[in-house]
């Protein structure tokens, strides 16, 4: 007959048992997570970008009936909360003036485009029979749909949230539909989530998505999840119900150099304004370009290093007095730098996480990330999502960029790991 030996445990044994045992599953469940980019991440496949349901307003092969979900005017109605016609002509050709006439955003003078007239709004305006913008015929093409579910910690987000969820188009001659887009367009939403559980349950929509063939069903299901954050009504918190955090915009087509402009809703109090409207603003982490290899940029690297170095750092509009936010962003500044920085790494993540640095020297990208297509073609992406070694401006270090793999780490952590642990990870952490 065998005795049971007893064995007793001190709790504070106990406890780091127990962990032990939490951190051995995390780091299990993180080892046989499988993220597929091209279905999770960031979906470009033509049976998503051309499906004649959701991408046209019709008609469509084998009597398929349209509903327009994905297309550049139906993402508007969700954006000014309204169907009405002329309310949507009015906020879109408010939004597209913009570039008509200089903008002064934050004390800084943004030059006309006026470019925007001849090449879009006119031959908008004449497809459309003369006064009123009609959604059916935006000249817009859907270029991908993006999840950016790692830039939940982001700080100048605020509250509790589970990132973004990006529409990219190409817009288009509307006289040429078939040809190359002339610049693309950037519908950035802001996914809800009041806790922890919520952000999971974002991850878990989108990482579904992996498991299912690209195809009706695929496609579907994929629409249930943007339908979350682009119908109307999506976040009754904010302007016109949109759960929009900003709509962004990169061309050279209206003039030269490179630019790149955000627009936000913007609310108003007038009884005789009730859609807020879609205004320009300050191109966020971005200096004005006048900034650049001055002190005051050394000054608020220096700063804020060790937030830098976590990429938990902001960048304000007014700094040291003086209006540091750009109007605009202008790709003529290929990498941030100024005499007397400290540490290199901070001054290659702040570079990192402007707009023109992004887009430019830091990653060795030509100022597109996703590429304009033509019809039946996949939009390509830069090296610096796809993978790529770029030598650092100022030492000349070697960096490798893979920002899908990144992300695809980052969905499987937050897929896997428990809140506590998400909570208290600087490596979840991501500024832009």
């Amino acid at each position: 007959m065998h005795k049971t030996r007893k064995f007793n445990l001190s709790p504070r044994l106990l406890v780091l048992l127990v962990a032990a045992a939490i951190a051995s599953q995390s780091a299990f469940a993180q080892a046989v997570c499988t993220v597929d980019p091209a279905r999770e991440l960031l979906i470009r496949d033509l049976s998503v970008v051309e499906d004649c349901t959701r991408t046209t307003w019709g008609p469509c092969p084998n009597g398929a009936r349209a509903n327009a979900a994905w297309t550049f005017g139906r993402l508007m109605e969700g954006l000014a909360g309204t169907t009405d016609k002329a309310a949507l002509s009015k906020f879109v050709l408010g939004w597209l003036a913009h570039w008509e006439v200089p903008q002064v955003i934050n004390s800084n003078v943004v030059p006309a485009r006026p470019f925007i007239r001849q090449l879009v709004t006119d031959p908008w305006l004449q497809a459309s029979g003369g006064t009123v913008l009609d959604m059916k015929k935006a000249p817009f093409r859907l270029l991908s749909i993006v999840a950016r579910l790692d830039l939940r910690k982001n700080p100048s987000y605020g509250s509790l949230n589970a990132g973004e969820a990006r529409f990219v188009f190409g817009v288009l001659d509307i006289n040429n539909p078939q040809g190359a887009p002339l610049f693309t367009v950037i519908l950035e939403y802001g996914l809800k989530a009041d806790t922890c559980d919520d952000q999971k349950k974002w991850a878990q929509k989108f990482h579904a998505l992996g498991g299912i063939p690209f195809g009706s069903t695929y496609n579907a299901t994929l629409q249930s999840v943007t339908d979350g954050f682009t119908k109307i009504g999506s976040n009754p918190l904010k302007p016109n119900g949109s759960a929009l955090n900003q709509l962004r915009t990169n061309e050279i087509a209206l003039s030269f150099p490179w630019e790149l402009r955000e627009f936000t809703l913007q609310p108003v109090t007038a009884s005789d304004a009730p859609i807020a409207p879609l205004k320009e603003a300050t191109v966020k982490q971005t200096p004005a370009n006048v900034f650049n290899g001055g002190t005051l940029v050394a000054d608020f690297i220096n700063e804020h290093e060790a937030e830098i170095l976590l990429q938990q750092h902001v960048v304000p509009e007014i700094y040291q007095g003086q209006h540091f936010l750009g109007g605009s962003s202008l790709n003529q500044i290929d990498f941030w730098n100024a005499p007397g920085i400290n540490n290199n790494n901070a001054r290659h993540l702040f570079s990192l996480n402007t707009c023109n640095a992004c887009h430019g020297r830091e990653t060795n990208t030509g100022f597109l990330q996703i590429s304009p297509r033509s019809p039946g073609s996949v939009s390509s992406i830069s090296g610096f999502l796809s993978g790529i070694d770029v030598s650092d401006p100022v030492t000349g270090e070697i960096r490798h960029f893979n920002e899908l793999e990144f992300r695809a780490k980052d969905l499987c952590r937050l897929l896997t790991q428990p809140c506590s642990v998400l909570a208290t990870d600087p490596s979840t952490t991501r500024v832009e």
